[in-house]
């Protein structure tokens, strides 16, 4: 770019809506096959910040779901590429999803630790992008997740781990 022109100012916008979540949380489990199985029902819905990234919940088994991400220019870099940190927030809400695989209603969970190693350039030419999650440890206290972020040609962009804390009652 030419340092003596200014850059386009011509505003961009991005509108978008969620469900409300459930009135009575109680009833209205977020852990659980039978939960998972629901969204994938179409009789819940994702989470707000799932929703926001762009997320799509496309398949659950017991220790492990698929998930698809459509990022858009609001989610890029200045260099052209999907921002690090959207990234960072797929793989962050797979941890979640996948953990719900394998405990029980009632059993509360939180992101304790998470890491990602970004290994390419995510291009939007390239997505969808498919994000899969694999339990591979669930203890009294922790589940251990790997998550691997692909692109349309099959190729990993990203591949992470993280340690989800269990809560239960």
């Amino acid at each position: 770019m030419d340092p003596d022109t200014p850059p386009d100012s011509a505003p961009r916008s991005r509108s978008y809506t969620w469900p409300a979540p459930p009135a009575d949380t109680a009833r209205a489990p977020h852990a659980g096959m039978d939960a998972l199985q629901r969204v994938l029902d179409g009789e819940r819905h994702l989470s707000p910040g799932a929703l926001t990234l762009g997320l799509r919940l496309d398949s659950v088994a017991e220790r492990a779901i698929v998930m698809t991400a459509e990022p858009a220019e609001w989610a890029l870099n200045n260099g052209g590429t999907v921002h690090g940190g959207i990234v960072s927030g797929w793989v962050d809400s797979a941890l979640g999803y996948a953990t719900a695989t394998v405990v029980e209603p009632g059993v509360g969970y939180n992101t304790l630790d998470l890491t990602v190693r970004y290994i390419r350039a995510l291009r939007l030419e390239c997505t969808p992008a498919t994000i899969a999650a694999e339990v591979e440890h669930v203890g009294r206290s922790t589940c251990v997740v790997q998550v691997k972020v692909t692109d349309t040609d099959g190729r990993i962009c990203a591949s992470a781990s993280g340690v989800m804390m269990l809560f239960r009652p």
